[in-house]
């Protein structure tokens, strides 16, 4: 099994708000039980949830999952004939506004963006990160799992 994670379900603000809640769970245990367990997994919930794409090269199957609770769901498909792994540069741009004034600045950055190409012209995004050599370092098992080459489009 080949397993390429994509990343987390929730942005960063919402993983960090559970954080919070998880400490505040801990903190009001001993006078609110239930609602200590209930805000402890929601907590936990969005602090694990994730997505991602599994290779079974023995099967030659794969299948794109979301994990809840540790659990991955998602059903596996068969694998058609792979064309091949490409990578491809594009631009990420955030735009942040100040609070009471209308100034606002754009942050624009570099990423890398891995995909897999079926023969059939059907496409999976499999990662997406601001280093290429680390995209390459993880999509290099893939590569030989499958025999397919990665080709360079950035």
């Amino acid at each position: 099994m080949i397993d390429i994670r994509f990343g987390f379900l929730f942005p960063w603000t919402f993983r960090l708000v559970a954080l919070i809640a998880l400490i505040g769970a801990f903190g009001i245990f001993p006078t609110y039980l239930i609602w200590s367990l209930v805000l402890f997994l929601a907590s936990v919930f969005v602090l694990v949830a994730s997505e991602g794409t599994e290779f079974d090269t023995r099967n030659n199957r794969y299948r794109e999952y979301s994990v809840y609770f540790f659990l991955k769901t998602g059903t596996f498909n068969p694998c058609p004939p792979i064309e091949k792994i490409y990578i491809t540069k594009g631009k990420e741009s955030q735009i942040m506004h100040t609070a009471h004034t209308n100034h606002s600045s754009t942050f624009e950055s570099t990423v890398h963006n891995g995909y897999l190409k079926f023969s059939s012209g059907e496409k999976i995004h499999l990662l997406r990160t601001k280093n290429k050599e680390n995209l390459l370092e993880i999509l290099a098992p893939l590569s030989e799992g499958l025999k397919v080459e990665i080709v360079d489009h950035s």
